[in-house]
């Protein structure tokens, strides 16, 4: 029960560290999954779906081990299962519907116990499989239910009744999956203008679909090709006419047919448009410790969302410097091995360019280099110079209209407008006392093209903000000094 109170009271309360119970910012991806493998998977093309954990990634997408045609299950795989970290936005554009073989596959299967079982089935889809008897189909759902297992890459058609298939053999008809046949142009997508958004592109519709605001953006296996990685810059600025996006991607391992290397990624980047304010660039891939090839990009992106939820969502922490366990060393091809590469390398040839990569430091691998793209040593300021920076300022942004809609087409006394500003004031006071930032000051735009906007109903809000400065280097300076022997020798003449 309330105590009792009668009279005038106050409270002093320090403003609390917690901004938010959850974040709306998603992480969002964009690549090919073996939907040909889930029932009714043809549902789960061009469509961003949240998943929250493996379970739920598995029933919408299906998984494969074949990351080369399946880039979606790289990110399946490190942040649902290896670090248990989420949710994800995932908007798939392989189309069983079009990338299939042009010739149709066939089986005949004698039930054994009511079940069929077929071997080497990763490449069926799912959907597209017919059971005969002789002449006469059998009827998914009365007859018979079909199941794809994913660790056993097996098709199990069991009979939903005693009998139902019979105990003849069945003639099973089926069309394959061709996951080559995906293009560049299926990943980009393009967009009518009036709603209807495929590939990248569909990053419009995530926050209609989802409520997710798509504040992050990735696409391992695509990202390193410079088309589609300029449709997604296209694609990460205003989205909606709102959010501001920040990018994850790669740079390729190999330009045509000649490797690149990290003497030659530095070109690479700024010959291809890879030096984009809202960005943090990755080369070259990592060896994993389970012989996997990995996307620092997708590594990167999961330990970053790992420190999203520790934070509420605030991205005010890089993932540089941050444990990556599942790397034993930087890849940049088959033929290119022997080859130990030290942070110094590291920095010299890529951080300082611009470049974020993997090293071995304090003791274990970590992501390392938190700069955004469009920094380099001759070119740095204040803002480049940490991803976070970038990050803040775009997380301020998307917060305060994802939060504030609701405020509009309602009356705006003088007393709501300082309400406002209170509240906001509140929240940033917030983010300075977790250390997000140094400085936040809330006012309203009040100069004089700002007043005869107002006359028109439209407001402006002046968010001050500095974030705080990351430590990119400490350095020890140790200086020798002969004092030490005036007590060494007072000691010995005792």
């Amino acid at each position: 029960m309330a105590d009792y109170k009668h009279g005038a009271y106050g409270v002093i309360q320090a403003v609390g560290s917690r901004v938010a119970d959850e974040s709306q910012g998603a992480i969002v991806y964009v690549g090919t999954a073996p939907v040909h493998n889930v029932e009714g998977g043809a549902n789960n093309v061009n469509k961003p779906i949240v998943v929250n954990n493996i379970a739920e990634a598995r029933k919408y997408f299906g998984y494969s081990d074949e990351w080369d045609k399946y880039t979606l299950c790289e990110a399946m795989h490190v942040h649902l299962e290896n670090k248990g970290v989420g949710p994800l936005v995932f908007i798939n554009v392989l189309n069983p519907a079009t990338h299939k073989a042009s010739e149709a596959g066939n089986v005949s299967k004698t039930p054994e116990n009511g079940r069929v079982t077929i071997p080497a089935a990763q490449d069926i889809i799912l959907d597209s499989v017919v059971v005969k008897s002789g002449n006469t189909a059998k009827i998914k759902g009365t007859d018979y239910a079909i199941a794809y297992n994913v660790e056993k890459k097996t098709i199990t058609i069991s009979e939903l009744t005693a009998g139902a298939l019979g105990t003849s053999a069945l003639t099973i008809t089926y069309n394959t999956i061709d996951a080559s046949a995906v293009t560049t142009a299926d990943v980009i997508g393009a967009s009518d203008g009036l709603g209807l958004n495929t590939g990248i592109f569909a990053i419009k519709n995530v926050y209609q679909l989802t409520g997710y605001i798509p504040a992050y953006l990735a696409a391992p296996g695509f990202s390193s090709v410079p088309a589609v990685h300029a449709a997604m810059y296209q694609n990460s600025v205003k989205v909606n006419g709102h959010w501001d996006v920040y990018m994850f991607v790669d740079l390729p391992i190999v330009n045509g047919e000649t490797p690149l290397t990290l003497d030659t990624a530095k070109t690479y980047k700024n010959g291809n448009g890879y030096t984009k304010e809202n960005e943090t660039v990755f080369f070259p891939l990592a060896q994993g410790t389970d012989g996997k090839i990995y996307h620092l990009s997708v590594l990167a992106a999961a330990n970053f969302q790992e420190l999203l939820l520790a934070q509420d969502g605030i991205p005010y922490k890089t993932a540089s410097n941050t444990d990556c366990s599942l790397i034993e060393n930087l890849y940049l091809g088959a033929s290119n091995t022997g080859r130990v590469y030290d942070d110094s390398i590291i920095n010299e040839k890529l951080n300082k360019n611009g470049i974020a990569s993997a090293a071995y430091v304090g003791g274990r691998w970590a992501i390392w280099g938190c700069h955004s793209a469009d920094y380099d040593q001759d070119n740095g300021d204040q803002i480049n110079v940490a991803e976070t920076n970038r990050m803040m300022l775009y997380y301020i942004s998307n917060d305060f209209q994802h939060r504030r809609t609701p405020d509009v087409d309602k009356p705006m006394t003088a007393n709501d407008l300082q309400t406002i500003i209170a509240e906001e004031q509140t929240r940033v006071d917030a983010l300075l006392n977790i250390g997000a930032l140094t400085r936040g000051v809330v006012t309203l735009n009040a100069d004089a093209q700002a007043k005869s906007d107002i006359m028109n109903g439209d407001y402006s809000f002046l968010f001050d903000i500095t974030t705080t400065p990351l430590a990119k280097s400490l350095t020890a300076i140790v200086n020798w000094t002969d004092e030490g022997f005036v007590t060494y020798f007072e000691s010995v003449g005792d």
